[in-house]
């Protein structure tokens, strides 16, 4: 009728195309997905940490001592 016999070759390829790139584009968006959830979870980490670090109590170190205009404190 529509000669799909003389077609099917070309319709078979161009599927298979087709269905290759889009796998090729779903794994690609996995693998972004990913890296991203991996980098969310990197800063939450990072926050976690860095929250835990100001509320530590403050302490002064000889550099910062040593760079003081008042000079040094007396015992």
């Amino acid at each position: 009728m529509l000669g799909l016999d003389h077609y099917a070759p070309f319709l078979l390829s161009a599927f298979g195309i087709t269905l290759v790139v889009l796998l090729g584009y779903v794994v690609y968006l996995r693998s972004r997905l990913s890296a991203l959830r991996r980098r969310a979870a990197d800063l939450g980490a990072q926050d976690y940490s860095a929250r835990n670090v100001s509320a530590a109590a403050p302490s002064m170190t000889t550099a910062q001592a040593a760079s003081s205009a008042n000079g040094p404190s007396a015992p």
